[in-house]
C-alpha cells in the first residue's frame, strides 16, 4: 500500500498562482484569522508552531517577513480534487483519507520505487504540488513509512518499508514516541506510556492479544499492522453521510434577526448542495445559536431545536422554510450572537428509500432545483440564490488576507496584461 500527503497542502496551493510565496516563509490561518493551521518549511524553521494564535508571533512574523494569509478553502478543495483525480490512474483502489491524503493499494504492482518516484513527478509537473510518498505491507506502515519520507532529507520524499535497512527502521521506531503512530492519541498514548510502552518499537513488539483486554480491539489491529498482518483494508467505497453540518463563526457579533436569517438561509443552502450532490435527502433539521463562552463579561447564551420537515427532501427552499420557523423560535433580541449553523438530519440514499419522491406537486420544485445547480454549477455558486442569501455578508468571517478563488469563480482568474 501507498499514502501520498502534499507537504504544507494549503501554503503549496497558495504557491501555485503566487510564485512571489516560493522559498518565502508563509503561514495559512484558521477560520477568522485566529490561529495558523499551515506552515511553509521556512516558516517551521523559524520555530513558528501549529495551532498557535497569529496575534502571539506578530512580532516575528514582522521581524522575519512572514507571508500571512487567510485560508481560501475553495482554492484547496478543487486543488484537492484534481490531486486525487491524477491519482486514480495509479491503482483500481484508492482511499481518499483527507483533502491532502490518499491511499492507494499497489498490490501485484513491479518496481513501486519507480512508480512513487512517477507519482512525484506527475504531481509536481501537472499541478506543482509537492508529494511524499511512502509505501508498506499495511494502511500503518505505509503512513509510517510516509512519515520517513518527509523527515529523513535522504530519502528524498520516497520511503519504502521492504527495502530499509532493519538495523536503521529498529532505531528509528525506537526514537519515535507511541503518539506518533497513526491511530493513536494522546489520550491513548498516555494510557500506553502508563504500561510501559513508550516507542513505536515497544508497541510493535507488545502482545496484541493482552493489549486488546486493556485498550480494546483497535490497538490490536495497530500492532498486527506493525509488524505487516493487514487489518485495515483500503475502503474506495463512498459513503454518504448520515448527517451535514453547516455552521460559521461571526467575523464580528449579530444581534439582528435579518441577518441571522441571512445566514441560516446560507448555510441551509450550502447543506441542502451537499445533500444533492451524494443524492440523500433529510427529514429533519437542526438550528442553533451560541454566544462566545469565553466572554465572561455577557451571560452566555446557546440554544437548538430540531425542525421535522413535511417530507424527505433535499431541495432549499423547502428547508429553508422549517429552519426560519426554527430560528424564530430560539432567537432572542439584544443577545450579541457569535455562531450559528445547521445540521441536516437523519440522510437517506434516494435509491433506498421505499417510496417515490417526485410526485406530481413537487415535480416542478425538483425542475427547478436541478436549473438553478447547473446554472451555478457553470458560471458561479451564487449566480442564482435565495433572496435572503447575501453576496457579501457584514457577518462573514474575517479573511484580511485572503487570495483569489483562481480555480473556482470567474472573477477570480488569472489577469495576464500585455
Amino acid at each position: 500500500m501507498a499514502l501520498v500527503d502534499v507537504n504544507n497542502f494549503y501554503v503549496s496551493c497558495e504557491r501555485l498562482f503566487n510564485p512571489y510565496l516560493i522559498d518565502k516563509p508563509v503561514v495559512v490561518l484558521s477560520n477568522n484569522d485566529g490561529c495558523i493551521i499551515s506552515r511553509s518549511q521556512e516558516a517551521k524553521d523559524l520555530g513558528i508552531k501549529m495551532g498557535e494564535p497569529l496575534f502571539k508571533v506578530t512580532t516575528m512574523i514582522k521581524q522575519h517577513q512572514v507571508q500571512v494569509l487567510s485560508s481560501n478553502y475553495p482554492l484547496y478543495a478543487d486543488i484537492s480534487d484534481r490531486v486525487m483525480s491524477l491519482l486514480s490512474g495509479f491503482t483500481d483502489t484508492q482511499e481518499i483519507y483527507s483533502i491532502d491524503e490518499c491511499f492507494l493499494n499497489m498490490e501485484g504492482q513491479n518496481n513501486l520505487l519507480d512508480i512513487a518516484q512517477e507519482i512525484k513527478d506527475l504531481l509536481w509537473r501537472y499541478l506543482r504540488m509537492p508529494v511524499c510518498v511512502g509505501i508498506g505491507p499495511t494502511k500503518v506502515l505505509a503512513k509510517f513509512a510516509n512519515r520517513c519520507a518527509k523527515k529523513q532529507d535522504q530519502q528524498r520524499g520516497v520511503f519504502m518499508i521492504r527495502d530499509a535497512n532493519m538495523s536503521g527502521l529498529h532505531n528509528i521506531m525506537d526514537d519515535l514516541s507511541v503518539d506518533q503512530v497513526w491511530g493513536i492519541g494522546k489520550a491513548l498514548s498516555a494510557k500506553l506510556q502508563s504500561k510501559g510502552v513508550y516507542s513505536v518499537w515497544e508497541l510493535k513488539h507488545s502482545n496484541p492479544v493482552w493489549m486488546r483486554k486493556v485498550f480494546g480491539i483497535n490497538i490490536e489491529r495497530i500492532i498486527y499492522e506493525l509488524n505487516g498482518i493487514s487489518c485495515l483494508l483500503i475502503d474506495n467505497q463512498h459513503v454518504a453521510k448520515q448527517a451535514i453540518r453547516c455552521s460559521r463563526s461571526f467575523g464580528r457579533r449579530v444581534s439582528d434577526y435579518g441577518r441571522l436569517a441571512e445566514a441560516v438561509t446560507t448555510f441551509v443552502g450550502c447543506a441542502a448542495l451537499k445533500a444533492r450532490k451524494q443524492h440523500t435527502v433529510s427529514n429533519a433539521i437542526t438550528i442553533f445559536l451560541s454566544t462566545n463562552p469565553f466572554n465572561k463579561k455577557l451571560r452566555h447564551y446557546q440554544e437548538v431545536i430540531t425542525m421535522p420537515l413535511e417530507q424527505p427532501t433535499n431541495h432549499t427552499s423547502l428547508i429553508v422554510k422549517a429552519a426560519l420557523d426554527g430560528l424564530r423560535k430560539i432567537y432572542k433580541e439584544n443577545v450579541a450572537y457569535s455562531k450559528c449553523g445547521v445540521i441536516l438530519n437523519n440522510l437517506e440514499e434516494l435509491r433506498k428509500l421505499p417510496y417515490p419522491l417526485i410526485t406530481s406537486e413537487n415535480k416542478r420544485q425538483v425542475s427547478l432545483t436541478k436549473t438553478i445547480d447547473e446554472i451555478n454549477n457553470k458560471f458561479d455558486k451564487y449566480s442564482l440564490r435565495i433572496a435572503f442569501q447575501p453576496l457579501n455578508p457584514s457577518w462573514n468571517m474575517r479573511q484580511a488576507y485572503r487570495s483569489q478563488s483562481y480555480s473556482t469563480s470567474w472573477s477570480d482568474l488569472v489577469s495576464v496584461g500585455c
